[in-house]
């Protein structure tokens, strides 16, 4: 498990304590430097800590809008927020369930990407795991900011069309907005802000993937911050063949 190196006695306490503050609505910016500093905390530990551990209130409402499916229903997805969870997890950098149980990492990518091989390893697996899934249609929205990011949508457009799938790759200026707009259908991003505006059903595509192709488990925080859930988490792929 990648995040073995983060599990100490003060990272759990501090788990605890910052959840008890953000429940009864104190600010989490606040409450991370009081708990980070009180329990000496690293970096990475607080940004676990801060991307990870939500309210009773605000887990739940996300927790209640994941799905493991999406066939014969239109999937929206966050390309470069999935792609790059996988990408983190490949480059060994904390990979996460959070108490809403949504995969998230820990990893500071920032549009930046320098491992060309693994990057377009992680676009197979996601082409694959389309497949198995098999949406109506998929919609896969890029950051144009992103350096190159005509070249990724490309890539996943090629892919989808070798695979039969139809739909689009788009090249935006935040695909935030496109998101958060996207209209009726399944969402796939871990970004809080676009899951809560959307209010479409969730289905963590990075999670299934790295569970499937690597059998992977994670740090669970949901049993860190006394929420029902346990230290290591993992569950299966839907039935199908894996993703190549």
């Amino acid at each position: 498990m990648q995040a073995d190196h983060l599990i100490s006695d003060a990272f759990i306490s501090a788990c605890r304590d910052y959840f008890y503050l953000i429940d009864r609505r104190y600010p989490e910016r606040g409450s991370l430097k009081l708990i980070g500093d009180r329990y000496r905390l690293n970096g990475d530990q607080r940004t676990v800590i801060y991307r990870g551990i939500s309210s009773l209130e605000q887990s739940a409402l996300r927790n209640s809008l994941l799905t493991h499916e999406c066939r014969n229903v239109p999937l929206f997805v966050d390309g470069y927020n999935v792609l790059f969870s996988l990408l983190n997890y490949r480059l060994g950098r904390t990979v996460f369930i959070s108490t809403d149980g949504i995969l998230r990492d820990a990893g500071s990518l920032h549009g930046r990407i320098r491992n060309l091989e693994y990057f377009n390893d992680c676009a197979l697996l996601l082409a694959g795991c389309l497949e198995v899934l098999k949406p109506v249609t998929v919609h896969i929205y890029f950051d144009s900011p992103v350096s190159h990011s005509d070249k990724h949508a490309n890539l996943l457009k090629d892919m989808m069309g070798e695979r039969g799938l139809k739909g689009e790759c788009y090249l935006v200026r935040s695909a935030d907005w496109a998101l958060k707009h996207a209209g009726d259908g399944v969402l796939a991003t871990s970004d809080t802000a676009i899951i809560e505006k959307a209010a479409m059903k969730v289905i963590d595509i990075p999670r299934m993937i790295l569970e499937t192709a690597f059998n992977a488990r994670f740090l669970d925080l949901r049993g860190f911050a006394g929420l029902p859930g346990g230290i290591v988490s993992g569950r299966p792929f839907p039935s199908g063949p894996a993703p190549h």
